[in-house]
């Protein structure tokens, strides 16, 4: 499977490979591009095993990309992600 049919698992439609645009950029502007994180990554960003990640992906807690056996994330995505669906609750 090539990078041009990856697929955004959580909405199920086609999202580009080449770089995601970071909503400040406007048009004609230098445009940024947020890189792909890997399992690994993401795991320690969030204090977790890669196994802990595995089972948040199954879940469908937190959204990631795939192609082949490969699995990307965006860690802009994934915070708005768990801010959307996730509630912090007082003791």
């Amino acid at each position: 499977m090539s990078k041009q049919n990856l697929v955004h698992l959580t909405q199920g439609t086609p999202q580009p490979s080449c770089g995601h645009l970071l909503p400040s950029a406007e048009k004609g502007s230098d445009l940024a591009v947020e890189p792909y994180i890997n399992k690994k990554e993401v795991a320690r960003r969030m204090g977790r095993t890669t196994r802990g990640v595995d089972k948040m992906m199954r879940r469908g807690q937190i959204p990631y990309y795939k192609w082949g056996y490969r699995c990307a994330f965006r860690w802009s995505e994934i915070q708005q992600h768990l801010a959307q669906t996730c509630r912090v609750l007082k003791s």
